[in-house]
């Protein structure tokens, strides 16, 4: 983590002497993620992704979203969709 962090203080300080100054601090940290991706976060989503696959292979369609984002609303008392 600390060398993350040291990286992160380099991007800035080049970021700060090669004009980027117009970006707001939001704006340097979303552009550092995509230039540095989280790569245990990219493996988390494969395996769900080929989970999710199997699943699907083995005859297990899912749930549709129309009936997910009604329980999810229900479930959270948040406005149904208009």
């Amino acid at each position: 983590m600390s060398e993350q962090l040291h990286e992160f203080h380099r991007f800035l300080g080049e970021k700060l002497s090669n004009g980027g100054t117009k970006l707001s601090p939001e704006e340097a940290l979303d552009e550092w993620r995509r230039n540095n991706p989280d790569t245990d976060a990219c493996e988390e989503d494969v395996a769900a992704i080929r989970e999710a696959l199997n699943d699907n292979a083995n005859g297990d369609k899912g749930m549709l979203f129309e009936d997910f984002d009604r329980e999810f609303r229900e479930r959270h008392k948040l406005p149904a969709k208009s």
